[in-house]
């Protein structure tokens, strides 16, 4: 049924959407799309190895760099890894340059980087955050850092305040740092994002949310990670619905609440997924809370548990025993191969939370991360003739046909003039083989 529906629906883009080959253009639609790249991705092996010149600038609005870190005695800016950013004496990859050249392909492209994340943890900045002597020294940091390194903006993941080694003060230094990095990056028009999660036992201690939307361009939704190995049962990394709060839609109904601005909410979208190797395999069929161990180590990012979809893909296309799998409970897909128990996002389900985002009018989607999408086309059907970075392109192509869907109600006279249709992704699905992927 799916099939003949969709083969009588195709959509149809707006010509100024679409560049000369007919594909959609990332800003075409005054939408943005906000793609990080990590930068570690370049040490991967073999297939994985992602590098600046895989970028396709015809599918971001925003390129951010994650991550640099903070130096805890001098309270700047710094490198993590001088070989991957920079070349000296010949030596080092040098992206930071690289993806600042891009702009000159795509002159309206924005390239920023990220300050924080995971590994950087959070003593940092609540130490640098607590004192206004180190916050200047920070703040000064960064907008010469820009200026010298020609970049259009930071992006701040703290994770998270009050959280992992932080004090309750975090919540209103965090937002007074976000105050004083807007006013002197106005100086120079340079652009300010920070990556925040939804999830309500996170924000109430540690988000000013009001406050923080108000100092920023754009607020990077980590709308993922809701479930993983680290409960010793299968679960679903990133479901747009679920029967309690940590999915996709109450994250970014949470954050609206608590005073985010609509317009500059990005809905998150993983390009990745979580691994899990089963304790039994289930005699009834339901794979999912299945008690489980750590993920397995996936052959590209080489981290237990996390698996980009790269290798998903890859791994349902070149391997036997696998089961692919959607669940309507969350929207998403899931795959089985005897033990072992893969949740990620796939074309269809990121088309949905695509449709859920301009449903509301959002400014966007963000996605984490670029270089673990399929971006040498390595899955792509046979002659297809665009067949790197399925994800991205799904993106890309959910946004235009969700703008165009409501243009085209907006404009219908038997329908209400301010109503929005949710759009079935199915037909999308079939518009761009692009995106295609074998069903397996």
């Amino acid at each position: 049924p799916y099939l003949s529906a969709a083969i009588i629906s195709f959509p149809t883009f707006p010509l100024n959407h679409c560049n000369q080959e007919g594909l959609v253009v990332a800003g075409s639609n005054k939408k943005t799309v906000l793609c990080y790249i990590s930068s570690w991705a370049v040490y991967r092996r073999s297939q994985g190895q992602f590098t600046i010149s895989d970028v396709d600038v015809n599918l971001c609005t925003h390129l951010v760099y994650a991550f640099l870190g903070i130096n805890e005695t001098t309270n700047t800016v710094v490198s993590r890894d001088s070989w991957a950013d920079y070349v000296t004496n010949g030596r080092g990859f040098g992206q930071l340059k690289d993806l600042v050249k891009l702009k000159d392909e795509a002159p309206n492209l924005k390239v920023l980087i990220s300050v924080g994340g995971w590994s950087e943890g959070s003593e940092k900045f609540s130490n640098m955050a607590a004192s206004t002597v180190k916050r200047i020294a920070f703040v000064e940091s960064v907008f010469q850092f820009l200026r010298r390194n020609q970049l259009d903006g930071v992006d701040i993941c703290w994770m998270f305040p009050t959280d992992r080694g932080g004090i309750a003060e975090d919540k209103r230094n965090f937002a007074t740092l976000l105050k004083e990095l807007r006013t002197r990056l106005n100086e120079d028009n340079r652009i300010l994002t920070v990556l925040m999660t939804g999830k309500r036992y996170i924000v109430d201690p540690g988000y000013d949310v009001r406050t923080i939307s108000q100092s920023v361009d754009y607020i990077n939704v980590m709308s993922y990670d809701f479930n993983g190995p680290w409960e010793r049962k299968t679960g679903v990394n990133a479901p747009l619905i679920s029967e309690n709060e940590f999915n996709v839609e109450f994250s970014i109904d949470y954050l609206i609440k608590k005073g985010a601005t609509p317009s500059k909410i990005l809905v998150g979208i993983p390009t990745f997924g979580h691994s899990f190797t089963m304790k039994n395999v289930p005699d009834n069929g339901n794979y999912l809370k299945v008690p489980s161990d750590n993920g397995y180590l996936s052959q590209w990012t080489r981290e237990k548990g996390i698996i980009g979809y790269n290798e998903v893909c890859y791994e349902l296309s070149t391997t036997s025993g696998w089961k692919e799998m959607w669940d309507d409970a969350s929207s998403t897909p899931y795959a089985v191969n005897h033990k072992k128990f893969v949740s990620y996002d796939n074309q269809r389900s990121i088309l949905e939370k695509v449709s859920f985002a301009m449903d509301l009018d959002l400014a966007g989607i963000m996605t984490w991360s670029i270089d673990t999408d399929d971006f040498r086309g390595d899955c792509a059907v046979p002659g297809d003739p665009t067949p790197a970075f399925p994800l991205l392109r799904a993106i890309n192509n959910g946004i235009a046909e969700a703008l165009a869907a409501r243009s085209k109600n907006k404009t219908t006279p038997d329908k209400k003039p301010n109503s929005v249709i949710r759009v079935d992704p199915l037909p999308i699905i079939v518009l761009a083989l692009a995106a295609l992927m074998p069903v397996f």
